[in-house]
């Protein structure tokens, strides 16, 4: 499928260049890895645990809902992050920001349905030289990641706001790693100005689309991946400047 039509009119899937795969390996933590071919449609693994490291993002948290409520809280929050990319990549930022929906088992207490922002910013890009360190996340991530981070949500508040679209109402922002965040939506990751799709399966009754395209986004680089884990051994690989 090279286009999803959609009443907007078509996205286009854009098969990516070898040069935008190796720039990307650059700058995820734990890099990636291709498979030639795998059952669930995937060609790449983006590596989020090698031995003992692990990849970290801040969770948006929201209060607990009920079991029969988290699905329909992910699929929204899925809809808000593709309705905020737009407004996002005008910011002009160089790095790299994945925002995922993700569920978390609470048990008795319910559901945690929240949004996790993995990214890094780039150190020669406006979010690291036009803007002081913050010590909210920069710390964590780099120079830039916390005003990265903070106009993702902006984004997605308005993505909300405008679309009348539920955002659960926050009760927090957490350093985490991927293993406590459970389920992991694998939707939509945006390097400087391109917008890449790594959704493995790609369907044109998906809400994604159609609000994606609603907001002038006409194309999207098709990279259908899944989270990975490596062993030591494997990082020179997924990551060739890895140390």
């Amino acid at each position: 499928m090279n286009f999803v039509k959609t009443p907007q009119g078509p996205v286009e899937l854009c098969q990516p260049e070898p040069a935008q795969l190796r720039a990307l390996r650059e700058v995820l933590p734990l890099g990636a890895v291709q498979y030639s071919n795998t059952p669930n449609g995937a060609r790449f693994g983006l590596v989020m645990k090698c031995g003992d490291q692990e990849v970290f993002a801040v969770k948006q948290q929201p209060v607990e809902v009920p079991n029969e409520s988290a699905i329909t809280c992910f699929r929204a929050n899925s809809i808000l992050i593709a309705l905020s990319l737009r407004t996002y990549i005008e910011n002009g930022f160089s790095g790299y920001m994945m925002p995922c929906a993700y569920m978390r088992n609470k048990g008795d207490k319910g559901v945690e349905a929240g949004i996790a922002y993995f990214g890094a910013p780039n150190p020669n890009g406006k979010e690291a030289l036009d803007f002081p360190h913050d010590n909210a996340f920069d710390n964590q991530f780099g120079t830039g990641f916390t005003l990265m981070l903070m106009q993702s949500i902006r984004a997605i508040q308005a993505a909300s706001k405008d679309s009348g679209i539920t955002l659960q109402t926050p009760i927090g922002l957490d350093y985490r790693p991927r293993s406590a965040l459970e389920t992991l939506g694998f939707g939509f990751l945006v390097q400087g100005t391109l917008i890449y799709c790594l959704k493995t399966q790609v369907r044109e009754d998906d809400p994604v689309w159609t609000v994606l395209r609603s907001t002038g986004i006409e194309h999207v680089i098709h990279i259908p991946s899944v989270p990975a884990e490596i062993t030591p051994d494997e990082l020179p690989i997924a990551k060739p400047s890895a140390k």
